[in-house]
């Protein structure tokens, strides 16, 4: 049932694996040789865990009193969608708001520069600046990911990036040509 792999470290111990799966016997022989010792049983209790976690799943009952099978068989109950199952699923609504939001107001100015950075192959510094701008890396990952995928998005519809703005919008002060 065991397995002598080698020596640990030059010591006179032997380091054994378990090729039985759930061997109980071996690892409490192994547990009384070395008096309770588990850390000199790591690699039995390993091999133990491992074995066990993958267990077959329970068979379905067969009606019988006793057995592995034991149980009444009964049809499992079909259960109506929770709201809790709903958690975290954005509505079409709220997709719509967003994306409207997104085509009227553009990118904030962080998010230019993450895109520009991701154009010239700077994925890492892009995450960089995300992370200092949102505060987790988790965050600043679901940002860069956004922005390429929506400057995959603009590439193949073949848009411009960032709409240039002319001289008399917003951005300019009106000069007294306008009022005349």
């Amino acid at each position: 049932m065991e397995e002598n792999v080698g020596s640990n470290k030059g010591s006179s111990t032997s380091v054994t694996k378990i090729v039985a799966a759930c061997d109980v016997e071996a690892l409490k022989k192994c547990l009384e040789e070395n008096k309770g010792d588990h850390r000199k049983c790591e690699s039995h209790i390993e091999a133990f865990k491992n074995a066990c976690s993958v267990m077959a799943p329970k068979q379905p009952n067969s009606g019988i009193f006793v057995g592995l099978k034991k149980g009444h068989v009964v049809t499992p109950k079909e259960l109506a969608p929770r709201p809790s199952d709903r958690k975290g699923k954005t509505s079409k609504r709220v997709h719509f708001v967003r994306s409207l939001i997104r085509e009227v107001a553009g990118f904030a100015p962080y998010e230019k520069r993450i895109t520009e950075l991701l154009k010239v192959g700077k994925d890492k510094r892009a995450l960089k600046v995300a992370k200092r701008k949102l505060g987790t890396h988790k965050r600043a990952k679901k940002k860069r990911e956004e922005m390429s995928g929506a400057l995959r998005k603009m590439r193949s519809e073949g848009v411009a990036l960032f709409k240039p703005r002319a001289n008399n919008e917003l951005g300019s002060a009106p000069s007294f040509s306008d009022f005349s």
